[in-house]
């Protein structure tokens, strides 16, 4: 499959048959149909797109940050908080050969890769960021400023209220917990979401080989 050419996901839902078309780099165009009706046509940049079919449900397609199409999930009526989260909801199954299509059989035939990798951007998320703020501070201080005189205005005293507040101590253990959990639940979310992404995809397989087994 080329890589400018629109990426295809088809499947049945129910009794009705569904096809997802992707096309676009940055902006891209997306047409959802039922049943060879259009129920939605949505132009956007979004990694993660929404389109809201009606009494057809919430269809969710995935891209990634560079515009890899990853998945198409149609999610039925008054599934809103799960099509939001990612989570449940019937994925489309890509066409063969496509960029989605190699995604898939990707993750199911190297699930522990996959986790690493997604695991690792995880941690990439944390160290980066912590790099680039040293350097920049770095830059910051080793900079002279320049001496500016700036007048001092009057400030008006305004009394305040005292509020006695109760001291509280908490317990060494509790602060050792809150000093790190910002730094490590990016990475604890990457691995689950990793994980759940392994379990979906090898459901979806299970599925569509249950439905050619069926045929």
């Amino acid at each position: 499959m080329a890589k400018g050419a629109a990426q295809i996901w088809t499947g049945t839902v129910g009794d009705a048959e569904h096809r997802v078309e992707a096309s676009g780099s940055v902006s891209r165009r997306i047409t959802w149909t039922v049943d060879g009706e259009t129920v939605a046509e949505r132009r956007t940049m979004d990694d993660r797109a929404r389109l809201d079919g009606g009494d057809r449900g919430t269809l969710v397609v995935l891209h990634t940050t560079l515009g890899t199409p990853r998945r198409a999930t149609v999610h039925p009526p008054g599934a809103d908080a799960a099509s939001v989260a990612g989570i449940g909801g019937h994925d489309l199954t890509p066409e063969p050969g496509s960029r989605a299509a190699d995604h898939e059989e990707s993750v199911l035939r190297h699930p522990g890769r996959y986790t690493a990798i997604q695991t690792m951007a995880g941690l990439a998320k944390v160290v980066v960021p912590i790099v680039v703020a040293a350097l920049l501070a770095r830059v910051a201080f080793s900079v002279p400023l320049p001496d500016i005189d700036l007048p001092r205005l009057p400030l008006p005293s305004l009394p305040l209220p005292e509020v006695d507040i109760p001291e509280i101590d908490p317990p060494d253990w509790l602060g050792w917990i809150l000093e790190r959990v910002k730094y490590v639940w990016p990475i604890v979310v990457a691995f689950l979401l990793a994980r759940a992404e392994v379990r979906r995809r090898r459901k979806h397989a299970e599925e569509r080989d249950q439905r050619s087994t069926n045929a």
